[in-house]
């Protein structure tokens, strides 16, 4: 209890920071702005956008315009190539890897500044969770991580997951709270990975589970329950099972890590026994609290967490964390909001329905109403500017004078069931090359994130005679290939399953046609319908003429 001790002790004096901060937020922001203009004069960007002319927030805004991550590529190349300085005066060390909007994936710097400003939000959140559930770090804390490191740019700067990062950088006490080793995150095979995941963790008094995406906490306790008779007899042996696909040098390491407990497994024998299945609510009775994103899509996986875990468990957000930055600091158990981390940031509101317009108006954060959804954009230490990362997210109240906030969904022309932002650029592109090698040709079409399926459904109206079923399958195979190249986190969730396999509907002849006539009669001309290529809402089942799931 001595680490307990510790971190409330620290985390009672970050928070007190932080709170005082929350009564002035105008003044936050502006000094937080200004502090980073000054750092960072003398970079590529900061000559580029003259830095030293500004002075204040609107000069700020003058200089430098609204722009997504393409205005910021040039620079992300200058540093991949060795340029350290081209965004930030400290050099950054690592990149985070996410989806871009086409094939090529966008590198986030990480600086030693912004990994400061990440550890001290999880400090404070892990401060908060303890006044609620004093002993919610009384056993083992389950967190799933992707590899710190994955590859390196031509300059030699590493690329990777800032969670594994954070992993290997916690302090001693933190790691040794671990129910599974850094190694698990660097097993490939994300079905040996979920297995060697709860192969560890069953084994041991687990109270504190945490994973961003409520999807991977399913997969984990749905893989436990499918190999619950090979994960006793691994327990009991003291060995993990062959069957999955471990390298040699992971393998070799974990397994010096495991030894023959008869005792647990007998045990967890008995509860498959008595319930017929495997379940952490009765294998983690002292299970205290999950940390997950509860917000947006993703949300939805939570209706599935009654299966698995006592309605009485409590799940907190995690707080709107993105690779590009964290947003915000949630306090409380209830719904996915959390306090605005003005500390952390610097942040823009666009109302929702003003983001269209040629030259949209932002506002500060103590000009933003209750209720209202707005886009954010972002300026981080870590040398994003005015940076439109296209979310919505929605005012649910003040904490002092600070806007509490959480997440909608992604915004314009973007679907995320798990994370895998897809863009209809993607969509359209993956369409064209499926075309191309299957034979098909597609007179209309349209994608759908299915957040019941937490999967992707394509809506096609086909040209000419209609395809017998293996060119169909074909064609949706390559639907599913196209994107996973084009999109790197479509990918990897696929591989994770996290993404169930995508479904092909073909659709009536005329469908599109009188879906586009239903919708012009809501609008005042013809030149007001923009035809939706991607989105959340299902077609009528009524148009479907042909259904194929793989």
């Amino acid at each position: 209890m001595l680490k307990n001790r510790a971190l409330i002790l620290l985390g009672k004096a970050l928070w007190r920071s932080f709170d005082r901060l929350t009564e002035n937020p105008r003044q936050a922001q502006e000094d937080f702005l200004l502090r980073l203009i000054r750092r960072n004069r003398a970079t590529a960007f900061g000559r580029d956008h003259v830095f030293d002319k500004i002075r204040s927030v609107d000069d700020y805004f003058h200089q430098v315009p609204l722009a997504d991550y393409e205005r910021h590529r040039p620079y992300v190349e200058m540093i991949k190539n060795g340029n350290l300085s081209a965004l930030t005066s400290a050099a950054p060390f690592m990149f985070t890897v996410t989806s871009g909007t086409t094939g090529e994936p966008k590198l986030i710097p990480v600086t030693k500044a912004s990994l400061r400003i990440n550890a001290r939000r999880t400090k404070i959140w892990y401060y908060r969770a303890l006044l609620d559930h004093p002993r919610f770090l009384r056993g083992k804390l389950l967190g799933v991580v992707s590899p710190a490191v994955e590859g390196h740019t031509p300059g030699g700067l590493p690329y990777g997951s800032a969670s594994g990062q954070t992993y290997q950088t916690s302090p001693w006490w933190v790691k040794r709270a671990y129910a599974v080793p850094y190694e698990v995150s660097e097993i490939e095979n994300y079905d040996a990975k979920y297995y060697v995941v709860m192969r560890l963790a069953i084994e041991q008094d687990v109270s504190f589970l945490a994973t961003p995406n409520p999807s991977t906490i399913m997969k984990l306790t749905e893989t436990a329950d499918v190999f619950k008779d090979a994960i006793v007899r691994d327990i009991r042996d003291g060995s993990i099972s062959n069957r999955f696909e471990v390298s040699p040098e992971i393998r070799d390491k974990l397994s010096a890590r495991v030894a023959p407990n008869a005792a647990r497994a007998h045990e967890l024998e008995r509860l498959i026994h008595a319930r017929g299945a495997l379940r952490p609510h009765d294998y983690w009775p002292g299970l205290q609290l999950i940390g997950c994103w509860k917000g947006g899509t993703v949300g939805g996986q939570l209706k599935k967490f009654d299966r698995w875990f006592r309605p009485e468990t409590p799940v907190r957000d995690l707080g709107y964390l993105a690779s590009e930055a964290h947003i915000s600091l949630p306090i409380a158990d209830a719904a996915s909001e959390g306090i605005l981390a003005v500390d952390a940031n610097f942040y823009e509101f666009v109302p929702e329905n003003e983001m269209s317009a040629a030259n949209p108006r932002t506002l500060m954060c103590h000009e933003l109403q209750e209720g209202a959804a707005y886009y954010i954009i972002l300026t981080t230490s870590a040398g994003l500017y005015r940076y439109d990362i296209n979310d919505v997210v929605k005012v649910t109240g003040f904490y002092r004078k600070t806007p509490v906030i959480e997440f909608l969904r992604k915004g314009r022309d973007v679907t995320s069931l798990t994370g895998e932002k897809v863009h209809v650029n993607q969509i359209v592109k993956a369409l064209e090359e499926a075309q191309r090698l299957s034979g098909i040709e597609v007179r209309h079409y349209r994608a759908v994130a299915d957040d019941e399926r937490t999967g992707y459904g394509f809506m096609v109206e086909i040209e000419g005679s209609f395809p017998n079923e293996a060119a169909l399958a074909l064609f949706l195979d390559q639907l599913d290939n196209q994107l996973s190249i084009l999109n790197v986190e479509y990918a990897q969730k696929r591989n994770s399953k996290r993404l169930s396999r995508p479904y092909l509907c073909v659709m009536q002849p005329g469908w599109f046609n009188r879906k586009y006539r239903s919708n012009i009669q809501a609008a005042v001309r013809d030149s007001q319908f923009k035809a939706s290529l991607l989105g959340y809402q299902r077609e009528d089942e009524a148009e479907i003429l042909f259904k194929l799931e793989r």
